[in-house]
């Protein structure tokens, strides 16, 4: 491996970091504080069976919805593509169309957010798919999940850096520091 497709990967990695790390404590917060709403809820009003399944369905729909504007916030609010700096080399990440157009904000995270989501869900449910094809034991799979979630998300970061699909592309520029 050369050291160009080391960096290339470090880049990858911190950049997945930065996204996940905050999903991933909003998605924990976000389940403490609704799951407390939704049981609230449900003794409040007396629900049982159907009712209190079905408020617990739409209290997990809520959930998912702010799920879904956090993360494309987090790509509006360029915490993830601002610069770093790895090796003495100063990365900065910008967004551009193809076609040297201008981005509005909102396109530009929106098609930040689906240009990773996309790969990384399609690499984690085959990944998935070829875990539970190979073992059944449980610790096997939690492991197998965890390192699928965090290899998963470099790689999906990185196809999508350096093999860009598209009209709109992260793009890195070195600067030496």
């Amino acid at each position: 491996m050369t050291e160009e497709q080391k960096l290339d990967i470090i880049v990858s990695a911190r950049l997945f970091w930065r996204y996940f790390w905050r999903m991933t404590l909003f998605t924990i917060f976000g389940m403490i504080v609704l799951g407390g709403a939704s049981h609230w809820w449900i003794t409040k009003n007396h629900y049982t069976g159907m009712h209190a399944h079905n408020v617990a369905e739409w209290f997990t729909l809520v959930f998912l919805l702010l799920l879904l504007i956090y993360g494309i916030g987090i790509w509006a609010g360029r915490l993830v593509t601002r610069p770093m700096t790895v090796h003495g080399e100063r990365i900065t990440v910008t967004v551009v169309r193809k076609n040297g157009h201008p981005v509005h904000p909102l396109t530009k995270a929106l098609a930040c957010w689906w240009g990773f989501n996309w790969r990384n869900s399609l690499i984690f449910v085959g990944g998935t798919a070829l875990l539970g094809a190979v073992t059944k034991n449980p610790d096997v799979l939690v492991i197998g999940y965890l390192l699928l979630v965090v290899l998963g998300g470099v790689g999906s970061m990185w196809w999508w850096i350096f093999h860009p699909l598209g009209n709109i592309h992260l793009v890195l520029q070195k600067d030496s520091t």
